[in-house]
């Protein structure tokens, strides 16, 4: 978390927090402080995810808009497949907690069952994984054509290129890293060149990596809906492998991470087909959507971190990624297309 944020928050947020969701007081115990301050707290005995986030991250009308969708999905029968929120004492989906000039929103959400999966262990990182996960991720495709922010006065969520890291991007490339700012020019370039047309763009999570959901017998519930925003829905297909090979393929996999990505992907492409018909034609594009990933993460470590006092392991991913940008290149060089063809031909 920024350092600017770091002194504003406290015990006192927390405290605040608990009373207007009826929390037990002293419960908690976080979870994590990247992006919000994550904790898991005890509510009338039950575990319960509290979620508390600055003003300079999110705006409130922000949060209230990413709840409504959780709560449109959740009522459109995905009420078992994304954990939802539970409105605090006074009935609202989110509460504004005065920070100074600033405020924290505090949220609360259902614990979803079940663990995050391993995936050096091949019980719970497989293809009947893959599969279900690529089913989630359609089906949340199919409800979002239907929803309509306005029917409830809510704020639309941002498109993709409103985004911070995008319009801001400047002020985290230092200038012996200007390439990094022409490769974003070019490809967002590229990108709004494509069409913004029903049935390939809209309201997606954008963030579906493994560790932003929990199996539990051979389901999958999605949780942290905080990077919800307007773009088109191949990008949602990006994201997971991007995440699932980026750091390196599974124990079983050795070394090759293209070898895991064709394992993965064919799975993961079934079963949102299965949910959802996205034209193949999509498939072509989708190594546009790793770029932008790697960029978007650059981004944000750069913001986030000081690149020299960051952890061995993250510094490492950190200097991948920059090199990949550099010289123009993408995560794994795969035809997706001929991939899922190959996929369907065995199904």
């Amino acid at each position: 978390m920024e350092q600017e944020v770091e002194v504003l928050f406290g015990e006192h947020i927390l405290n605040e927090a608990a009373s207007r969701f009826g929390l037990t007081r002293g419960s908690w115990s976080k979870l994590g402080d990247f992006e919000n301050y994550v904790y898991e707290a005890d509510r009338q005995n039950t575990p319960t995810i509290l979620r508390l986030t600055h003003s300079s991250h999110r705006s409130l009308a922000e949060v209230i808009s990413e709840l409504d969708w959780i709560a449109f999905l959740s009522s459109s029968g995905m009420e078992n497949e994304i954990a939802g929120f539970i409105p605090s004492l006074n009935g609202l989906s989110a509460e504004k907690i005065q920070a100074g000039s600033s405020y924290f929103i505090a949220c609360l959400f259902h614990k979803a069952p079940g663990v995050r999966p391993d995936p050096n262990n091949p019980a719970q990182y497989n293809t009947h994984l893959f599969k279900t996960w690529g089913a989630v991720t359609g089906r949340m495709h199919r409800i979002s054509q239907l929803y309509s922010p306005e029917t409830n006065g809510v704020q639309p969520r941002l498109a993709w290129d409103e985004d911070v890291m995008i319009t801001g991007a400047g002020a985290f490339i230092p200038a012996e890293d200007i390439i990094v700012g022409e490769r974003l020019q070019m490809l967002i370039s590229k990108l709004r060149d494509l069409p913004q047309v029903a049935g390939s763009y809209g309201l997606i999570h954008s963030d579906i990596h493994s560790g932003n959901f929990f199996t539990d017998e051979g389901r999958i519930t999605v949780f942290d809906f905080d990077d919800a925003m307007n773009t088109w829905f191949i990008h949602d297909v990006a994201i997971p492998l991007y995440y699932s090979v980026s750091r390196g393929a599974p124990a079983n996999y050795g070394e090759d991470r293209s070898a895991f990505a064709r394992v993965y992907f064919k799975a993961f492409w079934e079963g949102y087909s299965e949910e959802f018909t996205l034209s193949p034609a999509w498939l072509d594009v989708l190594p546009l959507f790793l770029q932008l990933r790697d960029i978007i993460l650059y981004l944000v470590l750069r913001k986030k971190r000081d690149v020299e006092s960051m952890p061995e392991r993250l510094k490492t991913w950190y200097t991948e990624i920059r090199e990949r940008i550099i010289h123009g290149q993408t995560l794994v060089d795969l035809d997706f297309r001929a991939l899922a063809a190959e996929g369907a031909a065995t199904t």
